[in-house]
């Protein structure tokens, strides 16, 4: 019986995505759109399972007290309160929330990012001097004193735009590709039935 329903699962999937493909590029694209739309609201349903199980975690962990029960809290709390902010639509609240809360947050994360990029070369250093952690150190200073707003670093600054317009640039672009030869290859394996993860 589970083998039946794992070849019907895998008949099911492969069925779906040659009509989709089919249906985008010979078809009208009507059909694809509903599939897609179907696609849509099974992910709208699995966020709502998804935030209904993290409530069920942390309201456990409140209830029987256990190790970082506060901080449970305070996430639920939180949670509540965008939320009822939101229906009511109290927009002010929320833009007040995010520019007190989230905002500052990011910056604090971003501030910690300076501290493990110069921890990280101080480390690469330490263990064996090679000519790539020179470069990286070299390329992390001029990045971090570029940032300066300071006139001083004019040239600073000019060679780390050049830095963002063209390797950064480039090896985003290479990471992007990279995700789309891979979102591919996964789209034929599940075509194929290669890929078992949906069925298990």
């Amino acid at each position: 019986m589970r083998r039946l329903l794992a070849i019907l699962a895998s008949v099911i999937t492969i069925g779906v995505g040659l009509v989709t493909i089919y249906d985008l590029t010979v078809g009208t694209g009507e059909l694809a759109a509903a599939l897609l739309r179907l696609v849509v609201a099974t992910l709208a349903l699995m966020i709502v399972a998804g935030v209904i199980n993290l409530l069920i975690v942390h309201i456990g962990r409140m209830r029987y007290l256990k190790r970082g029960w506060v901080y449970s809290l305070v996430l639920l709390v939180s949670a509540f309160a965008t939320v009822g902010f939101w229906l009511a639509g109290q927009s002010e609240m929320n833009d007040l929330l995010l520019n007190s809360v989230q905002v500052p947050v990011e910056s604090a994360l971003a501030g910690l990012l300076f501290f493990a990029l110069v921890y990280g070369a101080y480390r690469l250093l330490h263990r064996r001097f090679t000519w790539t952690g020179l470069l990286f150190i070299i390329i992390l200073l001029v990045m971090l004193v570029g940032a300066l707003p300071l006139e001083q670093f004019g040239l600073a600054r000019q060679v780390r735009e050049w830095l963002l317009s063209v390797p950064v640039s480039a090896g985003a672009r290479g990471i992007l590709f990279g995700i789309a030869l891979a979102t591919i290859v996964t789209g034929v394996r599940v075509l194929i039935g290669q890929d078992r993860s949906y069925r298990e």
